[in-house]
Order: C-alpha cells, then sequence, then structure tokens
C-alpha cells in the first residue's frame, strides 16, 4: 500500500468547487435476484470486470485479470456464449476494469491494465478498440500509457463518460496524518489525452464518500457510468454506491443524495463485476469457478 502524498486535509479543502456529500439515502439491498449459468467464456478463469454493450441490449463483455491472456469474453443475459477474441496490441498484466463508451463516431470496448496488488507499478494502460461487429473479427487495441502524479495506486474501478473521459477510483486503504484511513480518491484521464502521443498523466480530481478498509470487505472493485450518464455505480465487495452524476463533467455530483445498496445476499464468491442492464437494474460477476451472472436490482437516487 502506498501513502497518499497530499496534505493531510480532506480532499473537498483541495479541490475547488467540491463539497461534501448530503446524506445518504439507504437501502434494504438488492431485490428481483436473478442467477444465470453462463455457457459463454468457457475459458474465462476470473471475471475481473463486466461492462453492457452500447450497440445490443443485454450483450455482456468480460475479461481475466492478471497473468492471463489478452482476451474479450461475450455473453448475454441469459448466460449464452457470444464470442472469444484474442486483442491484438495489447497485454494483459493484471486486467482489472472494463466499459463500454464512445469513442469518436464509434463504441469502444476500453480495458484497464490498472491493477496493482503491491502497489509498485509506474506506469498502467488503457486499450480501446471498436466493439466487435461478428464471432471472427480481428480486434487491435489502440494503447494509452499513464502515470498518476502522486505515486503508485491499485485500482479495479474504472467508468468512462458519453464524452469519453476516464475515471479511475483507488481500490484499497489510504492513509493520511495519523494513520487516519481516508476516502478513495478519484483520478481523470480526459479523452484528448489519446491524441498525446499515447502517454499522460492521470489527475487528483476528486474523492468519494466511501472509505476503504474502513469495515471489512469495504474493497472498491468495479465502477459503471449508467446509458445516460445520469448516475455512475460504484461497488465493493459487498455495497454498491450508486451516485447522481454532473452531466457538464461525469463526477460524482456531491450536493445529491446517494444511495447504498447491500449486495451481500447475492452470495458471491469475490464480487468483482458490475453493469447496468436497466434503470435500476446491474449485473454482477465474481471470480470463482463456474461463478454464475447475477442480475438484480438496487434503488436509485
Amino acid at each position: 500500500m502506498t501513502t497518499n502524498l497530499l496534505p493531510a486535509l480532506g480532499l473537498c479543502a483541495l479541490l475547488a468547487g467540491c463539497r461534501e456529500a448530503t446524506p445518504t439515502k439507504r437501502s434494504d439491498g438488492v431485490s428481483d435476484v436473478t442467477q444465470v449459468a453462463l455457457a459463454g467464456g468457457r475459458n474465462l478463469k476470473e471475471s475481473s470486470g463486466v461492462a453492457m454493450s452500447r450497440e445490443e441490449p443485454g450483450l455482456l463483455y468480460t475479461i481475466d485479470d492478471s497473468g492471463n491472456r489478452p482476451t474479450l469474453f461475450a455473453f448475454d443475459t441469459t448466460g449464452a456464449d457470444r464470442g472469444t477474441w484474442i486483442i491484438a496490441n495489447a497485454t494483459n498484466r493484471d486486467w482489472e476494469a472494463i466499459a463500454v463508451a464512445p469513442c469518436g463516431a464509434q463504441s469502444c470496448v476500453y480495458i484497464g491494465d490498472v491493477g496493482d496488488n503491491r502497489g509498485v507499478a509506474t506506469e498502467h494502460h488503457i486499450y480501446r478498440f471498436a466493439e466487435p461487429k461478428t464471432p471472427n473479427d480481428s480486434l487491435r487495441a489502440e494503447s494509452l500509457q499513464f502515470t498518476y502524479p502522486d505515486g503508485a495506486h491499485d485500482v479495479e474501478a474504472m467508468f468512462v463518460t458519453p464524452s469519453a473521459d476516464i475515471y479511475l477510483v483507488t481500490k484499497r486503504p489510504l492513509t493520511r496524518g495519523g494513520n487516519r484511513l481516508r476516502p478513495a480518491l478519484v483520478y481523470a484521464v480526459p479523452a484528448s489525452a489519446w491524441k498525446n502521443d499515447g502517454r499522460t498523466q492521470a489527475s487528483l480530481v476528486d474523492s468519494l464518500p466511501i472509505v476503504p478498509g474502513a469495515q471489512p470487505l469495504m474493497l472498491i472493485t468495479d465502477a459503471s457510468m449508467s446509458p445516460d450518464g445520469k448516475l455512475v455505480a460504484v461497488r465493493t465487495y459487498t455495497q454498491t454506491y450508486i451516485f447522481p452524476t454532473d452531466p457538464a463533467t461525469g463526477r460524482v455530483d456531491h450536493t445529491a443524495k446517494h444511495v447504498v445498496c447491500d449486495v451481500a445476499p447475492l452470495g458471491e464468491s469475490q464480487g468483482e463485476g458490475v453493469t447496468w442492464v436497466g434503470t435500476g437494474r446491474l449485473a454482477f460477476t465474481s471470480e470463482g469457478k463456474k461463478q454464475p451472472l447475477r442480475i438484480a436490482t438496487c434503488p436509485v437516487p
């Protein structure tokens, strides 16, 4: 774990326009839960994230994490196999995040090679490529290399806005003065970064009212922006936070109430993925052998 280098002040005191969140509306947890066995992704070992297609409702993409091949898997909400692709020009050092969002005039799959369990990596990569049209498509990724301004971070949560700006949320406990735990940090990589010779530095832009390490299993493992860009879901192993967003930036709107949805009743082996499949309807994936897809409803703000 790397200690953040910012002063021991609340992040909102350091960022213009950042205000503390309003009181949380808490829910009783997920409802209308459906479990779907996956016939797709037969070679999938550890689903470390999940994202819904923008071009075909009900089509989902997932990825393996560290040490596996650079493979994109597709299945649908019935569990049917919809294809597997090896991504050219990509390396799976520790793939932990996936999103689907615009990239110019087309819809792209974004993959975050952003995991760093030991907190030692000096650089990370985000790959993107157009959504495949058929199971026989050849997929070749465009690569963006980036660093953080304040040292290494372990990240598993990434969401991409309709304007193609990328946000990354730290996973693990971070400390400040007196070893006090601090909220999860949010870093931004603007859409324009893809034009900078494939290299950039992420900017620290926000924090969230989630404190990794403050209670058991409170580690952030995925995030997903709703298709209309109005909400973002950020999950831990046992909870999913749903935040309204600022339509101008795509960042969390700290003046609006958010919801905390208890997802522990899903009974996941190791909950890693979340994506939107409808209004208040979310799909969840878990690491673990033969884990099913879980689809459930959470209240929204």
